[in-house]
């Protein structure tokens, strides 16, 4: 069973054409499972899933998912997802924009898969602490005080998706191009933002990233720095 679905994005009466062909289609590949391009939903968990790898553990970011195409010398992860396919199975699940959405990744350790909210792996420092260091890891480092993610959608720019061309996903920054933002937004103009890099996988490592609409249950907060 194949579903069309339309993208509920604000367009100009000349984009509407061009986007009426995009319209991502969702595959039905078993209960409560669909398939658009490579994210998988999953409607009984109100959850979207699809892959990504470690792209960046040193340095300042200012995303925490990019595609490959998009900003990867400022993100923690890269995808070759596109970022429609996942925002359309936000709207198979029902999502309604500007809407909270909790985000984990999870990658294998030893044979076992380890699980961890993704806001767990990234932290902040003063600007003036760090500023001039490329390993932006110091004493005045302190963990990211945002956990949830307002999704915002997509926007229309010429009939594309403006985060099918921007390449980003989650944003650590005032980005309306981007998919979605943390929440509550950071001071970005008095501290940075790294990776914890000993919470993480390795360099170029594979992972998973799930997007829920629900909040997972709590888990102890991560301390290892």
């Amino acid at each position: 069973m194949t579903l069309a679905l339309g993208l509920p994005v604000s367009v100009s009466a000349n984009d509407k054409a061009s986007l009426e062909h995009e319209k991502p289609a969702a595959k039905k590949v078993g209960e409560n499972l669909y398939r658009i391009g490579a994210v998988t939903v999953d409607a009984k968990l109100r959850a979207v899933a699809f892959p990504a790898k470690v792209n960046q553990l040193v340095g300042l970011i200012e995303y925490a998912i990019v595609t490959e195409t998009g900003k990867v010398h400022e993100s923690f992860l890269s995808t070759k997802v596109k970022p429609s396919d996942i925002h359309a199975g936000l709207l198979l699940l029902g999502v309604k924009m500007p809407a909270k959405v909790y985000v984990e990744v999870s990658w294998q350790v030893d044979g076992k898969w380890k699980r961890k909210f993704i806001h767990e792996c990234v932290a902040q420092y003063p600007l003036e602490a760090a500023s001039e260091l490329d390993d932006k890891v110091t004493e005045h480092s302190f963990d990211l005080k945002s956990t949830e993610w307002k999704w915002t959608g997509a926007r229309s720019r010429n009939g594309k998706l403006t985060a099918d061309e921007s390449g980003s996903i989650l944003s650590l920054q005032p980005d309306m191009d981007a998919l979605a933002l943390i929440e509550p937004m950071v001071d970005t103009s008095r501290n940075g933002s790294h990776i914890w890099p000993k919470r993480t996988p390795k360099l170029g490592s594979s992972v998973q990233v799930f997007v829920r609409l629900d909040p997972p249950k709590k888990r102890p907060p991560a301390i290892v720095k």
